[in-house]
């Protein structure tokens, strides 16, 4: 039932109503002052004193909050991208392992920036500040996109975040300016805490405050991505309000984190790794078909051709069983293109992939399909079906009905009075009354 339900709210959740991220402020505003949120910034700001314990110290301790505060931050506007936005939901099982290297890499774009505004900045100070405007103008999308697909290169390359960019529409102008005001307004409030605070407390208040507004920021961020998640192809996991909340199925979570999992293998052109643990998932549960496609993916992109062929056995049946027809006519394609020979164990599948080929517009592969049907299937009731099949593609499919009168005169021989060889008759009627063969009383078109 739970799978069901998960199944509905991703083919749905496209028609969602939510509320533009401008109608939705005070929600910003006030979720540093939700109880998690506020405690770990607290703690943090207690933790600011340390920024007084020498040179070395304070270095130590300006990292870590550097890195305390960009962690929770990414943790939010990943969590906000799937529509929680209420640190109460957040659970550590839909949590992904790989928000934890964010912060590095968003660092890392960072200096990738920096070298380029400094290079061109030493040719003309005029393009310096052209090119510190566009990153600046940039780096909410490099935020997204590091969320999106956990990549450094694809976080700073321009293709990626003009996609992005594109993809979100005139609310991201609205979002870079709703920034850039809360940029302005953080000193301005330390500002103003530098003058009124106590001395012994001004370090955690203005620690504070920076953390508020970069978690403000955050929120606002990860919500204008759960605004565009069609277009950003973000999955929620809940609905907005005033819609039925719906959360995803565990299974479902679980199978998003091992899909994340071997494609961040693949990137890192670990094949061997990615294989192994594609495998080890795929045999712990055999019947699961989201194990067998991740296993057959990986597989894909390898040169382990038997082993495809070997997981194709059991994948394309279990793709025609729930009614996966088209998936399974792919699959049998990437067989057939790495073993030639490759042949379904099953008749039934066969069969009906045969079918899924026929309305594909796929004559060839009904050949394939078909070939020594009757020889490898001797006594199946579905040979005459098959065969007609054949015919077809032969006379509808490939314009060649004298290759199907020859399957036809092996239907006449074999299966006489059956309904498949008469159908057959009524296809190449003109074909036979020019050979002078009378057929037997073909059905109707």
């Amino acid at each position: 039932m739970n799978s069901i339900r998960g199944a509905r709210q991703a083919q749905d959740s496209s028609e969602w109503k939510i509320p533009p991220f401008w109608q939705k402020i005070n929600s910003f505003f006030l979720f540093p002052l939700q109880t998690e949120p506020l405690i770990f910034a607290l703690v943090l700001s207690v933790c600011s004193y340390g920024l007084t314990f020498g040179l070395l110290g304070a270095i130590a301790v300006g990292l870590g909050l550097m890195l305390a505060v960009s962690r929770y931050a990414f943790k939010v506007s990943a969590f906000a991208s799937r529509g929680i936005t209420h640190s109460s939901d957040f659970r550590r099982d839909q949590e992904d392992p790989g928000w934890k290297w964010l912060p590095w890499k968003f660092f890392g774009v960072l200096f990738v920036f920096g070298l380029l505004i400094g290079f061109l900045a030493s040719s003309s100070l005029t393009l310096g500040v052209i090119a510190n405007l566009i990153v600046a103008f940039l780096i909410p999308a490099t935020w997204m996109v590091l969320i999106n697909t956990h990549s450094l290169s694809s976080a700073i390359n321009p293709f990626e975040l003009l996609a992005t960019i594109f993809g979100i529409g005139k609310s991201y102008l609205l979002l870079c300016f709703f920034l850039f005001l809360l940029q302005q307004g953080s000193p301005m409030v330390v500002e103003m805490l530098l003058k009124v605070g106590k001395p012994a407390v001004v370090l955690p208040l203005v620690c504070f405050a920076l953390i508020y507004f970069t978690w403000v920021m955050a929120a606002m961020i990860g919500y204008v991505m759960y605004q565009h998640h069609a277009a950003l192809d973000i999955d929620p996991v809940q609905a907005p309000e005033g819609v039925a909340t719906i959360q995803m199925d565990p299974r479902e979570q679980e199978s998003k984190r091992r899909d994340t999992a071997i494609a961040r293998l693949v990137q890192d052109n670990r094949m061997d790794e990615a294989v192994n643990q594609a495998r080890e998932w795929w045999r712990e549960d055999q019947e699961s078909l989201p194990d067998q496609r991740r296993y057959f993916r990986v597989l894909k992109l390898t040169e382990k051709g038997d082993a495809l062929a070997d997981l194709g056995q059991s994948f394309i049946p279990m793709l025609m069983a729930q009614q996966r027809a088209s998936e399974a006519l792919e699959a049998w394609v990437s067989c057939v293109k790495r073993k030639p020979d490759f042949q379904l164990a099953s008749a039934q599948a066969s069969h009906e992939l045969a079918q899924q080929a026929w309305q594909a517009g796929k004559p060839k592969y009904v050949l394939i399909l078909g070939k020594n049907f009757e020889k490898r299937f001797a006594g199946s009731a579905l040979v005459p079906s098959m065969l007609e099949l054949v015919v077809r593609a032969y006379k509808q499919g490939l314009d060649q009905p004298m290759q199907g009168v020859h399957v036809y005169m092996r239907m006449k021989q074999l299966f006489p009075e059956h309904a498949s060889t008469r159908e057959v008759e009524w296809v190449l009627r003109d074909e036979l009354e020019q050979l002078g063969a009378k057929p037997g009383g073909g059905a109707g078109a």
